[in-house]
């Protein structure tokens, strides 16, 4: 009986009563009424069932508990999950273990592949589909052109429009299927037909890399290779799974389905009544014709490795909230590490340490650290440490997660089968190669647990392995640069170390002017395992081709002569109010509470804020174009510059000009207080491109290697969108008419070495407020304090040419104010509020303490700091009793 639609707008409708209403209701729809509105209840629920939020976390992810977010986190080591699945006429299976479930695809794109001692990634996949017709024929077409077959519509894969699978139906496009098409039975006097079987014909594979590295490399495989003769590189695809995904079961799974379908205290539903219908339609069997499904709805829990290394089982992901900004300084269980070394470290042999983490107090920024310590085994000593999280960086190269595809070096294949040439393996030497891929399956006792493609599983040294995506990432770098691979880039690092020993350890360090990245790169990089680097030549050969490149050296050009003109002589392009710095950002600067540079005492201020000078030699831009051939318009913007620097520049900031080298400019900025750079100094080195002021100036954070802001590099580089090296709009870009480099010089201080620094990254300004973010900023706060005190005692150690002066000046008037700082630290108060109190002691305004690996790591820098200002003069014995006021580690053997 069709159904009566009333419109409420209708007459009708609005000449009824509501009794009329629900009388005529009554009677017309015969009692149905109820049942409509269940089955709109029971619509609702499934809608409800299918739109029921769910966490999905995948392994490796990082987490934290919903209540306790600022808590220590969690890494994701295993999931269970089981699933509903639906066919395409929805019938459902449900609770379906996802072990069980098997990809629609044995091989897609992206899998690792092996073939041989040979392994690649898929980058194509074609398929075999056998289709069936109302007439009984049959046919296999290989698809490598999508309009050799197409689906009939409707289409279950709308984002895969070229996607088969068995019960499709499709049309044969009849003009292009001379060749692809393979007849098995009959042939079809019709174009349509279903698809009753899917398999890979053929696939396309990019190779990457061989395990033969002893000076053998075999032959380079077709790129177009049948299925059979790869081996699939794959584990944990269980937990993969996602809601909406494609899958299919394995037929004695299925069978047992059906065989249960009458079973009424069976958890499974039914079984699905479209693939008994399309037997019979083709008849075919099961084994020719699977059922493909789709996951309606999932159910996950997780194991979650703690920091403090417990191990909860099976936890609802409800609990847990995404981690998606990891600090620098949290670490993991069974991770491996490095302890941060100086260039000061390296120059006097000394090694850095490798260990492997216990456990981490996330709070308190402790770390419970196994070292890798030989001599200490031998003496019978404890190798164990509880120690600063700011004193350890990850290893570079022995940090492996679960789920890694992982590679060792095989022997040569002349000791794996001696009689058969490169080319020609025996079977079983050519087998034997799948013990040499693996996937990391977990971690213990400072071991990786790896399983090997031939199914053995093993545990192995980090040094052993070497992880295929870092490979590919290596590679690239290699390419990107057009440097490469020295012959010699496998010598030992006791070879390494002799080499230095007949070095003068001072001049290795004047020899990096400055920089100690240089240094520290070419000591640490030997620590990278052999294996590694046959890998690379393997990869960079294969991805790339053999290509070498020839390193240009910097030619030193004769400094350029410039005609230093009188300010009369020179009339301004631009009025003087664009080229002032604005009354606004003046403002700013003089409200900030910034140290000043006034000595303790009654003398006066000895350096001069600006001045000229002649030597520019260990000037960053040295070898920059001298723009020998300049434009009045740009001396003129250059002398103004001078001009508006001399008479303008706050206390904070001191700038040195060179006589001879109008495009140089070099400028130290005072760290300001209620920051973690307070009482620091700051140098950039700066040039004037031939195109100033059209193009901004070219700015050099002079880092002595550390990293101790998000916009301030290791490498030097600046980032800030007023300088054009980050994006930016309207008054934060630069502009020709107004901005000068006093602007530039102002928002560094301000915006870049501010009390926040964290949320300098990008994105980051998002977390503000945020447990995470705050959490991650106080951590980026403590470290920076600690960098600023290393810069500290490098400037000490060697300030910049025209500035030695200013730094004895700067330490000896804010060397107490700088140890006070310290006292406030260790007595309660966090990075950026120390503050000296009416009685002259430090003291701390926020309640919340520094953490303990914090005051571990400035008991290290604090005797440092005391003989470095003792040097200068300064009488530190009062706060000598500070060094008593630490938790010490708990074994000082391995102590710096």
């Amino acid at each position: 009986m069709d159904m009566l639609v009333i419109d409420s707008d209708s007459e009708f409708y609005a000449d009824s009563t509501d009794s009329e209403d629900q009388y005529d209701s009554e009677s017309s729809y015969g009692g149905h009424a109820q049942s409509i509105l269940s089955s709109l209840d029971e619509s609702i629920g499934k809608i409800n069932d299918f739109l029921a939020f769910e966490r999905v976390f995948a392994l490796g992810d990082i987490v934290c508990l919903v209540n306790d977010p600022s808590g220590q986190l969690g890494r994701v080591v295993d999931v269970d999950m089981v699933v509903d699945l639906e066919t395409t006429a929805g019938d459902s299976i449900k609770d379906v273990n996802s072990k069980k479930l098997c990809r629609v695809r044995s091989l897609v794109p992206g899998d690792s592949v092996i073939m041989g001692p040979w392994i690649g990634k898929v980058e194509r996949v074609f398929d075999l589909v056998t289709v069936v017709f109302s007439d009984g024929a049959k046919c296999e077409i290989l698809i490598r052109d999508e309009d050799v077959l197409k689906p009939v519509p409707p289409n279950l894969f709308e984002d895969a429009p070229y996607f088969y699978y068995p019960g499709q139906r499709v049309r044969i496009n009849h003009p292009s299927i001379s060749k692809p098409v393979r007849w098995l039975c009959g042939k079809a006097s019709r174009d349509e037909g279903t698809v009753c079987h899917v398999e890979i014909g053929s696939v396309h594979v990019k190779w990457i890399t061989s395990v033969l590295n002893d000076g053998v490399r075999s032959l380079i495989p077709s790129n177009l290779q049948e299925p059979k003769n790869l081996t699939l590189l794959q584990c944990f695809q269980y937990a993969n799974w996602q809601l909406g995904d494609w899958c299919t079961l394995p037929v004695d799974y299925f069978r047992d389905l059906q065989k249960n379908a009458g079973n009424k205290s069976a958890t499974l539903s039914t079984a699905p009544k479209n693939f008994t219908k399309m037997q019979k339609e083709v008849g075919m069997n099961g084994r020719d014709c699977m059922q493909t499904f789709v996951i309606s709805k999932t159910k996950r829990t997780v194991d979650v490795l703690w920091q403090n290394g417990n191990l909860s089982i099976g936890l609802d992901t409800q609990n847990l909230s995404p981690v998606n900004n990891l600090g620098d300084h949290d670490f993991w269980p069974e991770q491996c590490v490095l302890e941060k070394v100086t260039s000061e470290d390296l120059c006097v042999l000394r090694r850095q340490h490798v260990g492997v983490v216990r456990q981490m107090d996330a709070i308190e920024k402790t770390v419970k650290v196994k070292w890798i310590v030989p001599e200490l085994k031998q003496d019978g000593g404890s190798n164990e440490e509880m120690v600063s999280a700011y004193e350890l960086v990850e290893h570079p190269d022995f940090s492996y997660c679960i789920g890694d595809v992982v590679l060792r070096s095989a022997p040569s294949p002349e000791k794996m089968n001696e009689n058969h040439s490169v080319t020609e393996l025996s079977d079983e030497a050519f087998h034997g190669f799948l013990s040499y891929f693996g996937i990391v399956i977990g971690f213990k006792d400072g071991a990786i647990e790896v399983k090997w493609a031939s199914g053995l599983i093993s545990k192995v040294q980090p040094a052993e392995i070497f992880g295929l995506d870092r490979l590919l990432e290596t590679a690239a770098t290699l390419s990107t640069n057009e440097e490469s691979i020295p012959e010699n880039v496998a010598v030992d690092l006791q070879e390494q170390e002799k080499q230095l020993c007949q070095k003068d350890p001072k001049k290795v360090l004047d020899d990096s002017c400055g920089d100690r990245v240089s240094g520290l790169q070419k000591a640490t990089s030997y620590l990278l395992p052999k294996v590694a680097f046959d890998f690379i030549t393997n990869v960079t050969s294969s991805l790339f081709g053999s290509s070498s490149s020839n390193s240009k050296s910097g030619i030193i050009r004769e400094e350029s002569k410039y005609q230093i003109l009188n300010t009369e002589e020179l009339q301004p392009d631009v009025d003087d109010s664009q080229l002032e710095c604005t009354d606004q950002q003046v403002e700013a600067v003089e409200q900030s509470e910034k140290p000043t540079l006034s000595s303790e005492s009654d003398k006066p201020r000895k350096f001069k804020q600006f001045d000229v000078v002649n030597e520019c030699f260990d000037h960053h831009f040295i070898n920059e174009s001298g723009n020998e051939n300049a434009k009045r318009v740009w001396l003129k913007k250059i002398r103004k510059e001078w001009s508006v620097l001399e008479n303008d520049l706050p206390d904070s900031i001191c700038v040195r000009v060179y006589e001879e080298r109008m495009d140089l400019l070099r400028a130290c900025i005072v760290g300001a207080a209620g920051t973690p750079y307070h009482d620091g100094l700051f140098f950039f080195d700066i040039y004037f491109p031939p195109e100033y002021p059209h193009e901004p100036p070219l700015v050099h954070y002079n880092s002595g290697g550390l990293r101790l802001n998000p916009n301030l590099y290791e490498s030097g580089k600046v980032c800030l969108s007023l300088l054009k090296t980050w994006t930016g709009s309207g008054s934060e870009m630069w502009n020709p008419e107004s901005s000068t480099v006093l602007q530039v010089l102002l928002s560094l201080q301000a915006l870049v070495l501010n009390e926040k620094p964290y949320f300098n990254e990008a994105g980051y300004d998002k977390q503000i407020g945020r447990a995470e973010g705050e959490k991650n900023s106080v951590t980026y706060n403590e470290n920076a304090f600690l960098l600023s005190c290393k810069s500290m005692l490098y400037l000490l150690n060697k300030p910049p040419k025209h500035f030695e002066e200013l730094v004895e000046e700067h330490f000896t008037s804010r060397s107490r104010h700088i140890l006070l700082a310290c006292g406030a630290y260790l007595n309660g108060a966090q990075v950026g509020h120390a503050y000296e109190s009416d009685d002259g002691k430090a003291s701390g305004e926020n309640p919340k303490s520094c953490s303990t690996g914090f005051k571990l790591m400035l008991a290290k820098l604090l005797p440092k700091l005391v003989s470095a200002f003792t040097e200068l003069g300064t009488d530190c014995a009062q706060f000598l009793d500070l060094l008593n006021q630490v938790p010490h580690s708990g074994n000082d053997s391995l102590s710096n």
